[in-house]
């Protein structure tokens, strides 16, 4: 195990509206050699109170933003995480398992400035701009510009309430009220998509969502693209979207999670949309698979295909994946 204390560790997130889950999430991610910093959002319910009851207990340092944005949020977390240490960010919605914490040690012990998509050196990441502010994607675009180094391809969380981030109404609605204000902040959710993920206007409309509904692209989904324009659209490769190029660091970055931080076959596993890996070369996204171990299948998820990897047949249906058909060896 690495000596978390001699490197520093802090792990930062932000929250809003979240009293259900916010100690639950703390807790699995505590360990007493780690800083834990939390921004609050400016939350209605006792969110708020509830980390200031808590932080003794775990060692969390709370802010207070109000009307700030998760990627706003997130950058002031950390920017409070101690100067010199590896900071990793967390979602307050979600319990962590020791995957996480294994996949942490792991990367510190690599020396990297970037280890893993969630764990960069403070310093480097802060140099770099920090987290912009956005609401969606603001993690898209922060992988895409500080970029990582390595990819342990392994379940560590799992959600404890609310809707997945993708459901941007759902979201909306969560967080605001009101029908104006639930309107409101879904426009803005995707403007701030749009900005995150670098699109150009045709990736946009061929998104499925909108490929299903065509009306979309007589009036909103121009005027909306426009608004995205004039506050800037973030992308750093002239080929491919921020989530592309997300996903080409992580695949480029692939390692073995059974050597690496000892997964079982119910947690090691990889995806990617099958789309995304067509665009970066399938054959290639294969390869890299098979180099870390993983058996490579095509599979049915929620309406979409993907990309797997995973060390046994078996853990397909359990992480809810369907109609899988394994990849034929070149």
């Amino acid at each position: 195990m690495v000596a978390v204390a001699s490197q520093g560790l802090c792990l930062y997130g932000t929250v809003l509206n979240s009293v259900d889950t916010v100690e639950r999430s703390i807790r699995s991610v505590y360990r007493p050699d780690a800083e834990i910093v939390v921004v609050d959002g400016g939350s209605r319910d006792s969110t708020y109170e509830r980390l200031l009851e808590i932080a003794k207990d775990y060692n969390v340092k709370v802010y207070r933003l109000p009307g700030s944005s998760r990627g706003r949020g997130r950058d002031y977390a950390l920017r409070m995480c101690p100067e010199g240490s590896y900071a990793a960010y967390f979602d307050l919605d979600d319990e962590y398992n020791a995957y996480f914490h294994r996949a942490i040690e792991w990367g510190m012990a690599t020396g990297s400035q970037r280890p893993l998509y969630y764990l960069v050196k403070r310093d480097y990441a802060v140099a770099r701009g920090g987290w912009r502010d956005l609401n969606v994607a603001e993690d898209v675009e922060f992988f895409a510009r500080v970029g990582l180094d390595f990819h342990v391809p392994v379940l560590f969380r799992r959600p404890l309430s609310g809707p997945r981030r993708g459901s941007l109404m759902g979201d909306a609605r969560r967080y605001v009220r009101g029908t104006l204000g639930a309107v409101s902040r879904s426009v803005r959710n995707v403007v701030d998509l749009i900005r995150g993920n670098g699109f150009k206007y045709g990736e946009l409309a061929s998104l499925p969502y909108i490929r299903r509904r065509p009306y979309l692209l007589v009036a909103p989904v121009p005027l909306i693209y426009t608004m995205a324009l004039v506050k800037g659209i973030y992308r750093y490769d002239p080929l491919l979207n921020n989530h592309d190029l997300m996903f080409k660091y992580m695949v480029s970055g692939l390692v073995d999670p059974i050597k690496e931080v000892g997964a079982d076959d119910d947690h090691a596993v990889f995806s990617v949309p099958l789309s995304t890996a067509s665009r970066l070369g399938f054959n290639w996204v294969v390869a890299k698979v098979r180099s870390a171990n993983l058996k490579p299948y095509t599979c049915s998820q929620g309406g979409s295909k993907v990309l797997i990897g995973v060390t046994s047949s078996g853990a397909l249906a359990s992480v809810g994946f369907r109609d899988c058909d394994e990849v034929d060896s070149p």
